[in-house]
């Protein structure tokens, strides 16, 4: 199976990351390569995530991925309905958007993706 590479940043909520991902598992049969609830961050306190995907030449829907995207949107539902996303300041929107570029730079390397 050929795999090509996507880059696609999305202005909106974990959420909003979450559908979009769903959307592409389903129409342009794309894989995950992270785990969409990676890191120890609960989706209701943070406005970053990033989630490593790849488009594919397949013609059918990755079930392993469509469930791991479902299943984190449960859990992201779950816990926004608990408690809402804290209005934070921006030195902890910074401080956010720091550990998710180290965890997407530690995954990266994990996966063996040259930066």
């Amino acid at each position: 199976m050929s795999e090509l590479a996507v880059f696609c940043y999305l202005e909106g909520d974990y959420g909003d990351v979450l559908a979009k991902v769903k959307q592409q598992i389903i129409e342009k049969h794309v894989r995950l390569l992270s785990h969409p609830l990676s890191g120890s961050i609960k989706p209701n306190e943070t406005y970053y995530k990033t989630i490593f995907a790849s488009e594919t030449t397949s013609q059918y829907i990755d079930i392993e991925s469509l469930e791991f995207i479902e299943s984190a949107i449960a859990v992201y539902e779950k816990f926004i309905k608990n408690k809402q996303r804290p209005n934070w300041s921006l030195a902890v929107l910074n401080d956010f958007a720091f550990v998710d570029f180290y965890i997407a730079q530690s995954t990266l390397d994990r996966m063996g993706v040259a930066r």
